[in-house]
């Protein structure tokens, strides 16, 4: 990933999607907003504690430099669930992780800050997902649930997909209790560390993605404050990023 700088806003982006003319995508990060500490800048979480009015008008930065219009987001509630929706019009979809859709001009959007966007796309069927993958969602398996659901709908044939994971809290930095380290397998906690990349790669790869065509950029929210809001490193104080994904018409 690399960060492409739109007026005060820094969108980070994936090298392979960038010349892509059938999308448009983008992750933004914490610069070039109006939001004050701990909030500094670019605040997107509408569910923060942050004034109302500065989140809008972050809002309103972010879509007029990615060119998209806000009353076309589509936006789960995201709960920590695996629930993954097809949609074909935009708005807020309850109780969802997960939105798949092979409709032009929807923008899926996911908050994070730390949770793993997960960005899926399949270009033989021009279809995308974007998933929100927390510790709780990744044990769930939403990413092979998510490749489950693209057949389903869109007749994918998952040797086309590519998936592109956004910045996280990385294995270097997420440290989780017993309770959480009981239900994955040793494979994927070191010294009581999760490693929500390998997890979720592997389950892409279960569901029969080629490894080589999953990008994990390995960019760790904790380690890079300077970038990214981190929910863990603020103590739960703190703003949300946005993952954005839109099939555009050619």
């Amino acid at each position: 990933m690399f960060f492409e700088r739109r007026g005060t806003l820094f969108l980070g982006k994936f090298g392979r999607l960038f010349m892509d003319t059938v999308i448009f995508h983008g992750f933004s990060t914490r610069k070039g907003g109006v939001s004050f500490s701990p909030y500094d800048s670019l605040n997107l979480g509408r569910n923060t504690d942050d004034e109302v009015d500065r989140v809008k008008k972050n809002w309103i930065r972010l879509c007029r430099a990615m060119s998209v219009l806000e009353e076309n987001v589509a936006l789960p509630q995201q709960v920590h669930g695996d629930r993954i929706i097809q949609v074909d019009r935009p708005g807020k979809f309850p109780e969802t992780d997960g939105l798949l859709t092979n409709v032009s001009g929807i923008a899926l959007v996911v908050q994070v800050a730390d949770c793993l966007p997960i960005y899926l796309y399949d270009p033989a069927r021009e279809a995308i997902g974007l998933l929100h993958a927390g510790w709780k969602g990744t044990r769930l398996k939403i990413a092979s649930k998510a490749v489950e659901q693209m057949i389903l709908f869109f007749e994918t044939q998952p040797r086309d997909l590519w998936a592109f994971f956004g910045p996280s809290i990385g294995p270097c930095c997420y440290e989780v209790g017993w309770e959480v380290v009981r239900q994955f397998s040793e494979k994927y906690v070191t010294e009581g560390r999760l490693d929500l990349w390998q997890c979720n790669l592997d389950q892409l790869v279960d569901a029969g993605v080629q490894p080589e065509r999953v990008e994990m950029n390995r960019l760790c929210t904790v380690c890079h404050p300077e970038w990214f809001f981190s929910h863990r490193a603020s103590g739960g104080t703190t703003g949300r990023m946005v993952a954005i994904f839109e099939l555009r018409k050619k």
